[in-house]
């Protein structure tokens, strides 16, 4: 080996620089060092310590994660004695000997001259004894790891023997020298004391930027190159870190790698190499197209742990979430009713419920009446108000006159008119799709399958307007009969029905729309009413659907807000057979159809108007209140808008049909058929009535704005919320709210259409790619140009009139009710989900 006693100082000359201030400590110039000559002179450094082994150890178990002893043990027990020559360890290593020109290693230590701390560091050092000039260099010890137990010193034969401190120094205190604490960098350090001593040292090597430190185990012969001694020294100090020439700039915990200039930025992959730039570039696009992030330190994605620590982006990716989703909500498949559910709609509890909205009903017209007489140029709103007052005063006679239905009567019927596998009727299953997701059919399928009925006597048809090879191919699969007309798309869902009905035979056919789960026991509850009334044309159940957290918000209120039209007034109007048919979920008798050829040819609402038919022709339509099958409702707000005006439509076409005032219905059959018409008319017009009397009253009579005219619309506030909240089955949360508003836009577009001649195009709800059209938009529109009208001009006329004189107290609940109104429309205002 090369004698390395005739170089100086010079030839180590580092320097270290100050990342609290970005400054170097020392000014001395920066000569290259030459690797292999400091790797020399670090092997005579190690010669030189004779009895490291019996304080400091490294055990074999844990040399893989961290190493023995911690540091605030080293600062307590003193360092033995150094011996001047070399001495054989257990393992068969010579301590070499320190050589005599290291005292430039002073400047490696986060300490200051006078032996204090530097700033930051936390923990108390000792000054280098070359610094203080009290020991010789050659009595230097680099220790290869910090002990935990009381110093030994090792005997000629290898055998170690506990040594005191103060046997050890008689004169001068050998100040310590530290090691990296490797018990801090390894997950795994725990209690190791009373373990094997090992002869051999720990070199730790950084392996990812995930701060995880695998250490190597190497003999004394293999010493650590630069970089690791870099990182000896950043283990020791984070505050200040060593800076080898050639080496680019390090970051210290915590700072940004945004902070350092873009030449100095390295990214390190997993294997501890740096990433190509190709693969930089792959990350970059795989992030764009929402793929994996890149993982950082703590195994969280860089992208996650700026989010988490930042509201907004926190609030903007909720938002964009709620209101701008890029993707469907997940796909809730619907099951049969159970048994309570079955049940649900035989009990009204119509009692409580409408003796609360006759209360609130009068309250309102008495609060409407006085606005339109307080002022001569509001006498145009007395007709608004008659109008609603009509309708209102019809829905309430009708539900107060109705009753329940006789649940024992029906088991009676049940009894008496059993199936007989031998002589029971025939029947047919209608399923008719139209490019619906597959799986919600097959879900579909698979429930009809389970329907108990004598097998000879029951046939099953898929009636496909999609043409799909795989619907064919699954229907096939089941046994049923698959039927794809040739002249698509004529009349759409009337079209697919009406040629299914000329090429089948039975006596009887059910309805299933493609999202309806039947119960096994659906035509066991519906056939004996054929049986035991014959004038019946056709027995309709309810459209169910089960609400859950788990589904959309959309789902939830639109499931919920069909509840009271199927729990309470459809049975209020089967008193007075004016029932109506709503397509899905009902059987339907061959004979009361065959002389029409089966369903209404309209292209929209064939249900509601092959029932009124059939009830101008002399039949019965009949309604059960037994939940006989589940479906699914639409999931996103514009598939709610298109199904909304689908209804509406045919609502409003048959009110303004002649066939329908010059039919043979009953005085109260036409009233209970023009209730459910006028329903839409109110609903649509209320988006404009509603807000209007507040605002009149501000700008034109302000002294007869009073805090306490709101007491006239709280009963029917109190009613909407509260009251039905209380009375229904369903999940009823403000989303019910968020749904109607939508309602009421989507029957103000269906209006418009029908009184301007334009028919939107029939598509199924469970086209999900069907739905986007322009009445959806711009109805968005008027929505936002309205609403943001009506604040506009509640803060301007509350402002003018308070400047005036009037109590702000008194516009404060004007204020306050249509601010509540933006809350209930802001789920339509806002969203603007591509889907």
């Amino acid at each position: 080996m090369p004698s390395t006693a005739a170089h100086t100082a010079a030839d180590l000359q580092v320097s270290v620089t100050d990342y609290d201030t970005l400054t170097e400590t020392h000014k001395q110039p920066k000569p290259e060092v030459d690797p292999d000559l400091l790797a020399a002179q670090l092997r005579d450094l190690q010669r030189q310590s004779e009895r490291f082994l019996a304080k400091h150890r490294l055990h074999d178990s844990y040399a893989s994660s961290s190493s023995t002893g911690s540091d605030e043990e080293s600062d307590v027990v003193g360092t033995p004695a150094l011996a001047s020559s070399g001495v054989s360890t257990p393992a068969g290593d010579v301590v070499p000997r320190t050589p005599s020109n290291l005292s430039t290693l002073t400047t490696y230590f986060p300490t200051s001259p006078t032996g204090k701390p530097l700033s930051g560091s936390g923990r108390l050092r000792s000054p280098s004894p070359l610094a203080a000039g009290e020991v010789k260099t050659s009595d230097l010890q680099v220790p290869a790891a910090i002990a935990e137990e009381e110093p030994r010193s090792i005997s000629p034969h290898g055998n170690a023997q506990a040594t005191s401190a103060s046997s050890v120094y008689s004169e001068h205190r050998q100040p310590e020298v530290h090691q990296p604490d490797f018990q801090e960098q390894g997950p795994n350090s725990v209690e190791r004391k009373h373990r094997p001593r090992s002869a051999s040292l720990s070199v730790i090597q950084k392996a990812s930027t995930s701060n995880r430190r695998v250490v190597r185990r190497s003999s004394f012969g293999d010493l650590p190159r630069s970089n690791a001694l870099v990182d000896w020294f950043n283990a020791r100090t984070p505050e200040r870190r060593l800076e080898l020439p050639g080496r680019p700039a390090l970051v210290r915990p915590g700072q940004n790698q945004r902070d350092l200039p873009k030449d100095e930025i390295e990214v390190i992959g997993a294997d501890g190499l740096p990433v190509s730039t190709e693969t930089k570039a792959k990350r970059k696009k795989l992030q764009k197209k929402g793929g994996p992030p890149a993982h950082g330190s703590d195994g969280l994605s860089s992208s996650s742990q700026e989010s988490r620590g930042s509201l907004w982006s926190q609030a903007k990716e909720s938002f964009v979430a709620t209101y701008c989703p890029s993707e469907a909500p997940p796909l809730i498949l619907p099951s049969g009713p159970t048994d309570l559910e079955k049940t649900l709609y035989l009990k009204t509890n119509r009692l409580g419920l409408y003796t609360f909205g006759v209360f609130s009903f009068l309250s309102l017209s008495v609060g409407m009446w006085l606005f339109v007489i307080s002022f001569n140029a509001f006498y145009w709103f007395g007709a608004v108000v008659f109008l609603l007052q009509i309708y209102l005063l019809i829905s309430y006679t009708v539900s107060i006159c109705g009753k329940d239905y006789d649940i024992k009567k029906h088991h009676k019927i049940l009894e008496e008119n059993l199936i007989d596998p031998l002589t029971c009727s025939t029947v047919d299953i209608y399923l008719p799709c139209c490019k619906e997701p597959i799986e919600v059919l097959e879900n579909t399928y698979k429930y009809v399958q389970q329907l108990q009925y004598p097998t000879t006597k029951l046939k099953v048809y898929v009636l496909d307007d999609g043409a799909s090879d795989a619907v064919k191919t699954m229907a096939q699969t089941y046994g049923y009969n698959y039927i794809c007309r040739e002249d698509r798309p004529r009349l759409k869902k009337a079209g697919n029905l009406r040629w299914a009905f000329a090429r089948t035979e039975g006596d009887f056919f059910a309805i299933f729309d493609a999202d309806f789960c039947p119960r096994p026991d659906f035509l066991s509850e519906i056939i004996p009413i054929h049986l035991a009334k014959p004038d019946t044309a056709i027995v309709q159940t309810p459209q169910f659907f089960r609400t859950s957290t788990d589904q959309s918000w959309v789902e939830q209120g639109a499931g919920a807000v069909q509840e009271l039209f199927y729990r309470v007034v459809q049975i209020n109007r089967n008193r007075f057979g004016a029932s109506i048919c709503v397509g899905s979920n009902a059987v339907y008798r061959r004979s009361a159809l065959e002389e029409v050829g089966g369903t209404a040819e309209i292209g929209f609402s064939e249900d509601v108007h092959t029932g009124f038919y059939a009830v101008n022709r002399g039949w019965k339509v009949r309604y059960l209140p037994l939940c006989l099958a589940c479906g699914i409702c639409p999931d996103t707000p514009r598939a709610f808008f298109s199904q909304q005006m689908r209804w509406c439509m045919g609502s409003t076409t048959l009110l303004t049909n002649m066939d329908f005032w010059r039919s043979k219905l009953n005085p109260i059959q036409k009233i209970c058929y023009l209730s459910g018409m006028m329903y839409y008319s109110a609903i649509s017009l209320s988006i404009f009535m509603n807000p209007l009397p507040g605002i009149l009253m501000l700008w034109c009579r302000p002294q007869y704005v009073r805090y306490y005219n709101l007491a006239f619309a709280v009963p029917s506030i109190v009613y909407s919320i509260i009251a039905i909240r209380c009375w229904s089955k369903a999940r009823y949360g403000f989303a019910v709210q968020f749904v109607m508003v939508i309602q009421s836009y989507a029957y103000l577009t269906a209006i418009k259409d029908r009184l301007f001649g334009r028919a939107l195009a029939w598509v199924p709800s469970g086209d999900t790619k069907a739905h986007k059209n322009n009445k959806y938009r711009n109805m968005r529109i008027l929505a936002w140009c309205w609403m943001m009208s009506v604040m506009g001009a509640v803060i301007a006329g509350t402002t003018y009139q308070v400047l005036r004189g009037l109590p702000w107290y008194d516009c404060l609940p004007l204020i306050i009710l249509d601010a509540f109104n933006l809350f209930l429309a802001h789920r339509f205002l806002l969203w603007s989900g591509r889907i």
